[in-house]
């Protein structure tokens, strides 16, 4: 670059960006045998009725768990349901998952968009990336966790979903 300014700022923001707390996933948790990461909220339009959570559940031990219930604090969201998007003969459809997400021993579940997630119901208030929402999670064998979701855009939650975790490894 010629100009020394343009270089300058362009620094300073690659590093804003990479520090930014709208890059980072929630901290991981450790739950019994679970480990639990990359915890996300989608942002969402005004206005808009539901919103998405996509976090990384890992079962590092010998027994199974399941996943089989989810709520938000505050009074922002009706209820949090459990859901799966799948494709059936060319048509993508989504729907509560009946009886939770299993969480086989020694295997990772990944909810994220397209597949497994949150699905956080009734909103009466968007959801804005740099916001964070605590979300506790029950399972059927380890017990309740609570973890904080920060809020992120569609982009974001992509590339962090790609990497398996959050953009800095959490």
């Amino acid at each position: 670059m010629r100009n020394p300014l343009a270089a300058c700022a362009l620094t300073v923001f690659s590093v804003a960006a990479v520090t930014s707390p709208l890059w980072a996933s929630g901290p991981a948790a450790t739950l019994g045998q679970l480990h639990l990461s990359a915890p996300m909220l989608r942002e969402t339009p005004p206005n808009a009725p539901v919103a998405g959570g996509f976090l990384t559940i890992e079962n590092r031990g010998d027994s199974d768990d399941t996943l089989i219930a989810a709520s938000v604090a505050g009074d922002f969201v009706a209820r949090v349901e459990l859901h799966e998007m799948r494709m059936s003969e060319g048509v993508m459809s989504m729907s509560e998952v009946e009886g939770g997400i299993p969480v086989p021993a020694g295997e990772t579940v990944t909810l994220a968009p397209g597949g497994l997630h949150l699905m956080l119901m009734g909103l009466t208030a968007p959801l804005t990336a740099g916001e964070a929402h605590e979300v506790t999670l029950t399972f059927a064998e380890s017990g309740e966790v609570t973890l904080v979701f920060p809020v992120m855009t569609l982009p974001e939650i992509r590339a962090a979903s790609q990497t398996g975790q959050g953009a800095h490894g959490n």
